[in-house]
């Protein structure tokens, strides 16, 4: 009775840190989510700019009319950069989450499924949290350094206020912590919980042998 009462104790807890962990993953999708749509943006810019510069600014039609320095604006390119930044600052902590990130496996297969689960945990506590941590200290004094000093493009008719672009590196930081301590909490869950909340994690990619973004 001891015992039965134990284990409904423990599952208990690991479904309420199951639901912590759904809990921090959200705005980690949500905004990873929102941000890909900027990469629609990015590419019309991107191509705007080449055709301009390849092929438009010398005609003579666009010298006449004035319209050289808008095809030839600087602004173009810090635009380019703008939204690679948002769209990787929110990206990578929602390709952490859905196991789409790079991986260079090459021990991590010959282990058992607890060992590999043991690696994710252990590369996370060690390792991914602490340079997290590391990170969001120093981008954040980063960002506060071109708030202080309202810090703007070297270019004078760019976009200014660089701080704001600064700010998404912090951004970008604790989404990744967010989702770090999500896949972690997933982890112990797997390692230690009752085997009817394993599915629940959604560690099959992680647990499998090999590993595919697109399997």
């Amino acid at each position: 009775m001891t015992m039965n009462a134990s284990t409904v104790r423990a599952s208990a807890l690991c479904a309420r840190l199951l639901r912590l962990a759904n809990t921090l993953e959200r705005p980690v999708v949500w905004l990873g989510r929102a941000g890909s749509w900027l990469i629609l943006p990015m590419i019309g810019v991107i191509l705007f700019d080449a055709v301009c510069r390849k092929f438009l600014r010398k005609l003579p039609f666009v010298i006449d009319n004035g319209l050289h320095a808008i095809m030839n604006s600087p602004v173009l390119q810090d635009s380019e950069w703008h939204l690679h930044t948002i769209i990787f600052c929110t990206s990578m902590a929602y390709a952490y989450i859905y196991n789409a990130h790079v991986r260079l496996d090459l021990f991590r297969p010959r282990f058992s499924v607890n060992g590999r689960l043991w690696i994710e945990t252990l590369g996370g506590l060690i390792l991914l949290i602490p340079f997290l941590v590391l990170m969001i200290y120093h981008s954040w004094s980063f960002f506060q350094i071109a708030w202080d000093t309202n810090e703007g493009t070297s270019v004078l008719i760019g976009i200014g206020h660089r701080w704001f672009i600064k700010f998404f590196l912090v951004v970008g930081f604790v989404l990744m912590l967010t989702s770090a301590l999500s896949i972690i909490i997933r982890l112990i869950i797997r390692l230690y919980g009752p085997n009817d909340l394993h599915d629940a994690t959604q560690l099959k990619k992680i647990t499998a042998p090999t590993h595919s973004a697109f399997s």
